[in-house]
């Protein structure tokens, strides 16, 4: 796989990881105060998981080891987002 092919693979996963965890960083900085411990608790998972994401994405476009389209990698991108959208909805009903 070309360079320019991975790096155009991975530019979509890195820019909904960072304005994801950009997103729980700000919601986190604005409502740090009101929120119970448990939210909290959730928020930090989420930060994490999204950070995780951006960690994988960046790797997609960075590892020159990469021979075919990286499925597991993509798969796990995917899996981490389908979590955190049910993660953020135990936290909305807290």
């Amino acid at each position: 796989m070309s360079p320019f092919l991975r790096r155009r693979l991975a530019v979509p996963f890195i820019a909904f990881s960072a304005v994801f965890l950009f997103g729980t960083g700000l919601g986190a900085w604005a409502y740090w105060s009101g929120w119970s411990m448990a939210e909290r608790l959730i928020t930090v998972f989420l930060g994490i998981m999204f950070a995780i994401n951006l960690g994988i994405s960046i790797s997609i476009g960075t590892d020159r080891r990469i021979d075919d389209v990286p499925w597991l990698r993509i798969g796990t991108i995917v899996v981490f987002f389908a979590l955190a959208c049910g993660v953020t909805l135990v936290r909305r009903s807290l």
